[in-house]
């Protein structure tokens, strides 16, 4: 799909305003800095995560090779604009930072609760070996052959055997919403009539947090 990214690199304009409105349709864990044992939630989503998240409705989430040109088109508007770049704590910068002011929160009560999550880990270690609940059978000589302190999983005899990413059960934080986020948004006429058009029929899932975290949303201008 062909994005045109041109009105990005428009002046910014908070002409108009807008309400948004997410209603969690699951338990949200939203993570906002790189976790240790923990996976702690926070209690809203960041800016960034909502930046995102409208970023996903657009289709604007790049990733793989276009990478490198997400972080050039981010950088020329801030020169352009001279405005700094906003970043999250785990590297994330978004395009609608410039362009959309997030000015007015509502946030619902909320109910907390922690649970284990299959988190995706990875190690070129006996970790790998016995963290992996399947592998190909015919690995099985291998193991047997070779004390399993000596394993490594770059071993040629091992690793077509083996997946990626072995499942770790982590704790982890969530919230259930007792309602709905609300917002108020300032932008321009151009991206709110985009938002309208768009949360109507986003172009991937929307979520926050961790991506088993579904939300609808809901956008209307203010008079």
């Amino acid at each position: 799909m062909n994005l045109n990214l041109d009105f990005l690199l428009e002046p910014p304009d908070f002409s108009v305003r807008g309400k948004l409105t997410i209603e969690a349709l699951a338990p949200l864990s939203m993570v906002s800095s790189m976790p240790g044992k923990y996976y702690r939630c926070q209690p809203e989503p960041t800016n960034e995560m909502l930046y995102g998240m409208i970023e996903n409705a657009f289709g604007f989430h790049l990733t793989g090779k276009t990478d490198k040109e997400r972080d050039r088109l981010i950088k020329k508007i801030s020169q352009k604009h001279k405005l700094e770049i906003q970043t999250s704590d785990v590297g994330f910068s978004s395009f609608l930072q410039f362009h959309i002011r997030i000015s007015t929160r509502c946030i619902p009560d909320l109910i907390h609760y922690d649970d284990y999550w299959s988190r995706h880990a990875k190690h070129t270690d006996k970790r790998h070996i016995d963290g992996s609940r399947n592998y190909d059978f015919k690995a099985i000589p291998t193991l047997n052959r070779i004390k399993r302190k000596e394993i490594e999983l770059n071993d040629k005899d091992i690793i077509e055997f083996f997946p990626q990413y072995y499942i770790s059960p982590t704790p982890r934080g969530y919230i259930v919403p007792q309602g709905s986020y609300k917002y108020v948004l300032e932008t321009s006429a151009k991206i709110s009539k985009l938002l309208i058009e768009t949360l109507e029929n986003p172009i991937s899932p929307l979520y926050l947090g961790s991506n088993d975290g579904w939300i609808e949303v809901f956008y209307e201008e203010l008079g």
